[in-house]
């Protein structure tokens, strides 16, 4: 799931900065060097892993900044910043409701953006229209049930929203009664149907892969093929790597397009 999540940041960013969707080549390198830095991240004793935020893709719509040059400038104010301990205690004592209303506009806007995507598909079709409907009901009614479930009401009103799925895991609907293995698949199971994009993502990907539809009216016309890609200049430009780096590594596959 978080794979297919990566991929449709991806492609989101592509779009807001009016380029070609990436090709499966491109993806491949995306996803692999997310994996080296996790790697570097490890051995550096970060903690957490290096990986696409889907959230930073509302700053490229709210800034119209889509340039690698900036990513890369940033990257490095940040690390000068992190030798400065003032800049870390000014971000600490930033008021929680500055923080709170910080996020609300960026869930609005990584909302908005999801949704607009479905412009490339066709809109007035009943067939789509069914099949985002379902997804966002069973998205919202599906982990409240998974939540709710076998619980005193307002047993967990203390426990903020994004530990519930982890709270569920022990009481949720799916319990065979044994032990071992098998109690391990009965924390999975709870634990991701009480997330709403796991419900979202199941739903969507069935319903758009079994329900007929052609090319135009599920909008994937707009996918790169390898063979367009490399016709075009514009979509070498904008994927090549810096610095030429590319042509070192031709024997690489996953490093082209």
């Amino acid at each position: 799931m978080f794979f297919f999540l990566k991929v449709g940041t991806y492609h989101a960013s592509s779009l807001l900065v009016a380029s070609r969707p990436p090709t499966a080549g491109v993806l491949s390198r995306g996803i692999g060097m997310e994996g080296i830095s996790s790697i570097f991240a490890g051995l550096w004793g970060t903690g957490v892993g290096s990986t696409t935020l889907t959230e930073n893709v509302h700053t490229i719509a709210v800034t119209k900044m889509g340039s690698r040059r900036a990513v890369e400038l940033g990257a490095v104010m940040l690390i000068l910043l992190s030798f400065v301990g003032k800049v870390g205690g000014f971000i600490a004592s930033i008021p929680d409701v500055m923080v709170a209303g910080l996020l609300c506009f960026m869930w609005a806007m990584l909302a908005a953006l999801g949704l607009s995507n479905l412009r490339y598909s066709e809109t007035g079709s009943s067939r789509n229209n069914i099949i985002v409907g379902l997804s966002l009901f069973l998205s919202l009614s599906v982990p409240a049930y998974f939540q709710q479930y076998g619980l005193v009401p307002n047993a967990n009103s203390s426990v903020p929203s994004y530990f519930q799925p982890y709270i569920v895991a022990s009481h949720g609907p799916f319990h065979t009664g044994y032990k071992g293995v098998c109690l391990r698949i009965n924390f999975v199971l709870n634990t991701l149907f009480s997330f709403n994009m796991v419900i979202a993502f199941l739903v969507a990907v069935v319903l758009d892969n079994t329900v007929p539809g052609s090319r135009q009216e599920r909008g994937v016309y707009v996918w790169s093929e390898l063979e367009a890609a490399r016709r075009e200049p514009a979509v070498t430009r904008d994927y090549e790597l810096p610095f030429k780096v590319g042509k070192i590594f031709r024997w690489v596959k996953w490093v082209g397009l």
